[in-house]
This record gives structure tokens, C-alpha cells and sequence, in this order.
């Protein structure tokens, strides 16, 4: 082989991988997952309850034992198990990893506070789906930090004149309050 045929070569073999890595670029990426959830949506909060999945009826059944569901019983004790459900919107996340299932929960009036809704997430299980974390907020979002492998969270409530956001670790079994800050919102 002469020297052309060497430059030839070595021209050919550039331009392919020059080619390759950019096909390799334009390859999606997976969505990521969604760490933000909140009542209401904006220019910073999309709106992931716009589009709920329907639970799995022994998540709604876990939802229904809970002891917020059971303090709202005068209140629901009309509805059918159709309209129990309609009063949940769930999305799909994966706050234990890629391999496990769990579900984000919004609570819809009645099921909630008179300022802010209820949020559960629910680790599913086909078995044994657990209740996991709940917080009476407007809204709460996953962080970085962790504790016994699952992340930590962070709730956020608002009132006419105060804000209230809570700090919650994984303990091993459920999420637990560890730190409470409020500040005063002054006109």
C-alpha cells in the first residue's frame, strides 16, 4: 500500500466515524423523570396530572385505608367506588429505581384540605402496595439527597400570609418529617 492509499484510508476512516458519532448523537434520550409535583401547573410546573393513569384498585384500596381517607367518610359516604376513584389522579414514577413502579397521588375536592390538597406516593406491588409519603401541601418535589436509598423530599404549603415547606427522609418503611421551616410572607 502506497502512501495515497494510506491517506485515503485514514481519510475514510474519519469521515465514517465523524459520521457514526453524530448519528450516535441524534439517538433520544429517556425522559427524564419528573421531580416536580404540584396542584396547579405554570411556566416553571408541568402539568403531569393533566394526563393521569388509572390506579390499580388495590392502590385505591390502600388509599381508601389511610387515615385521611378515613377522616373524610361523613363527607364521602354517597360516592360509589367509580366516583371514590375519580377523586385521584396518580402518575407513574420510579422513586425506588427503574424497576420499581409507584404512583405520585393528588387528592381532588372533596379528599383534602380547604387550602391545599393531599399527595400520597404509593410503592406498588401487585401483592402489597404501600403508602409510602404523604404530605397536606400544594405541592412537593423529589431531591438528590437520599436516605436508605430512596430520595429525600421537600413539601411546599401556602397561605395568605405564611409559607410553610417540610423535609422528609426515607426512614426504611415510609417518609418521615425531619425538618419544618415557616417564614412569614409580607405584603
Amino acid at each position: 500500500m502506497n502512501k495515497t492509499q494510506k491517506m485515503a484510508g485514514i481519510m475514510i476512516c474519519a469521515l465514517l466515524s465523524a459520521e457514526i458519532a453524530t448519528a450516535q448523537s441524534k439517538v433520544k434520550k429517556p425522559a427524564a423523570e419528573p421531580t416536580a409535583f404540584y396542584e396547579d401547573c405554570g411556566d416553571d410546573r408541568p402539568c403531569l396530572f393533566d394526563n393521569p393513569v388509572p390506579l390499580p384498585e388495590n392502590v385505591l384500596g390502600k388509599l381508601c385505608d389511610t387515615e385521611e381517607a378515613k377522616s373524610m367518610r361523613d363527607k364521602l359516604k354517597d360516592l360509589d367506588r367509580d366516583e371514590f376513584a375519580q377523586l385521584f389522579k396518580a402518575v407513574v414514577i420510579h422513586i425506588g429505581g427503574p424497576k420499581e413502579i409507584d404512583y405520585a397521588v393528588l387528592s381532588e375536592f372533596p379528599m383534602g384540605g380547604a387550602d391545599a390538597p393531599w399527595f400520597w406516593i404509593v410503592r406498588y406491588d401487585e401483592s402489597h402496595p404501600e403508602v409510602i409519603f404523604f404530605t397536606f401541601a400544594n405541592g412537593f418535589e423529589i431531591l438528590k439527597t437520599r436516605n436508605n436509598g430512596y430520595p429525600d423530599i421537600r413539601s411546599n404549603a401556602y397561605t395568605a400570609s405564611y409559607e410553610f415547606t417540610n423535609i422528609y427522609h426515607y426512614n426504611g418503611q415510609r417518609y418521615i418529617v425531619v425538618h419544618k421551616y415557616h417564614k412569614e410572607i409580607k405584603p
